[in-house]
């Protein structure tokens, strides 16, 4: 044989290698993947999971364990392009529509006050996806003063903030990663869009047996009947006596009022420590 001859011999007897060793690595990563998601399982299963500091009363006469150690608010995209006339997405609907998801605004900023004064952990995303547009200028985001967040609900240091360009927040981000790093196991949901990203968020929430609680009122669509239609869609499946009623938070969510949540946020953590002070 020429020596020619021996070097494609190795070449394709090295890229052969190199598969079967690529394939035994993508095997054994699901394998591993698997695993943990069974242990997350096992352990959203546990009675003990359901112990809290406070119950959030729900819809359906159900509740939501909420602590301020393990529970994160997670706020969707409250962004001058969704919330504004003048942004990329609002733009696009007349002004009652853009009017009614501002409205969500003030509420949004309660909750997220409510959250901070219980000394939670405070997660938001910002959206660079719209439709079936993916802004090319942001796959390294790059802040402007539509895309950034709205001012009553801007970030405070230490808080989690990530940039998708899926509709929902895990999917194509680290925002799993970074709750996990605080130790949350349940999350309170709000902001908009609750027909789009917060319903893919909530979805994505539960795949990763987070367990979800809808903040109904602090969330918003461009049309009253898409919201109401994503919230059954989240809650109905939650509640159906004959089904995985039992699953609290994972299928795919409760669903609370503003008030409800701001009551229970009252006697968790910090803020509970600084009533007690006063």
């Amino acid at each position: 044989m020429t020596t020619s001859t021996h070097i494609g011999a190795a070449l394709i007897a090295g890229c052969a290698a190199g598969w079967c060793l690529r394939e035994l690595w993508l095997r054994d990563a699901a394998r591993r993947e698997a695993e943990a998601m069974v242990r997350r399982g096992v352990e959203a299963a546990k009675p003990e999971a359901l112990i809290a500091e406070a119950q959030v009363a729900c819809f359906h006469d159900r509740e939501f364990p909420v602590s301020s150690s393990d529970t994160a608010l997670v706020l969707i995209d409250m962004q001058t392009d969704f919330l504004s006339k003048d942004g990329r997405l609002g733009k696009n609907y007349s002004d009652p529509r853009v009017k009614q998801l501002a409205a969500t605004e003030a509420k949004v900023a309660a909750l997220l006050a409510a959250a901070r004064r219980a000394g939670m952990t405070v997660a938001h995303s910002r959206s660079h996806r719209y439709g079936a547009d993916v802004r090319r200028d942001l796959c390294v985001p790059t802040i402007d003063p539509t895309y950034d967040l709205v001012e009553s609900c801007r970030p405070r240091p230490g808080e989690i903030v990530v940039d998708k360009w899926t509709f929902g927040a895990f999917a194509s981000t680290d925002l799993e990663t970074q709750l996990r790093r605080r130790g949350v196991r349940r999350i309170l949901l709000a902001g908009i869009l609750t027909n789009v990203c917060i319903m893919a968020t909530a979805v994505q929430a539960v795949d990763r047996f987070f367990r979800v609680c809808l903040v109904e009122d602090a969330c918003g669509a461009f049309d009253a009947s898409w919201h109401q239609h994503a919230v059954e869609l989240i809650n109905g499946p939650q509640t159906l006596k004959e089904n995985h009623h039992k699953s609290v938070g994972l299928y795919f969510g409760e669903v609370a009022k503003l008030s409800d949540v701001e009551t229970a946020l009252a006697k968790c953590g910090g803020a509970r420590r600084c009533e007690s002070s006063t």
